[in-house]
């Protein structure tokens, strides 16, 4: 049986759908040619303390978005759906059983810039959960179901400044500092959830080198 947050977050898929914030993040017409394709799990968890999302950190090193936390996921194979690929690349990367989890909803695709990737977020809810390991992936060294409370304390809330001029929500929670695309997601989920509480979104902190 499914938890009653659920229902409620279920019912506010297409609040996420239309959400302006998030949504105005898209590729110009001459950039969609050459825009690799991806999809990434939001994989949501009834944990104990409430409803839970998984968050795995990249390796060091990597060429793209390396020792960054992310959603699991990355590029479409040929042939693939967005659904596919979010599901195949998190067996791959933690070890997540596809049977294990129901989709809740395909969100419209959003550019990230740097990595030059049109990507689909995909809403689902794990239903089974079972051991994830980073074991047979080398590029995650860490995966953590993180409450939806804990990133909606404003303890643990900042808005982080790119030297490019990006401004965004970040998050510090589980020892990561949680920002750009992942970020911004969890913030307008955490919004259309109900979830989100009162924080200092003037509160800004410059991104390290």
């Amino acid at each position: 049986m499914a938890p009653r947050w659920l229902d409620q977050f279920v019912n506010r898929v297409d609040d996420l759908r239309n959400d302006a914030f998030l949504y105005n993040i898209r590729p110009k017409a001459e950039d969609m040619a050459s825009t690799k394709q991806g999809a990434v799990l939001i994989l949501l968890h009834d944990g104990a303390q409430g409803p839970e999302v998984l968050i795995t950190l990249r390796s060091e090193g990597l060429r793209s978005h390396g020792g960054q936390p992310s959603f699991p996921g990355g590029a479409l194979e040929s042939g693939e759906s967005a659904i596919d690929a979010a599901l195949r690349e998190s067996a791959e990367e933690v070890g997540l059983t596809s049977a294990s989890v129901d989709v809740i909803a395909e969100l419209p695709q959003l550019f990230i810039p740097p990595s030059n990737f049109h990507v689909t977020p995909i809403v689902s809810y794990w239903r089974e959960p079972h051991p994830l390991t980073t074991d047979a992936s080398d590029e995650v060294m860490r995966a953590e179901l993180i409450a939806l409370d804990e990133l909606a304390n404003p303890a643990n809330r900042i808005m982080l400044r790119h030297r490019s001029g990006y401004r965004g929500p970040a998050f510090d929670v589980a020892g990561m500092r949680i920002w750009g695309f992942t970020g911004g997601i969890l913030d307008r989920l955490l919004h259309h959830a109900g979830f989100e509480r009162e924080w200092e979104r003037e509160r800004t902190v410059e991104l390290e080198p």
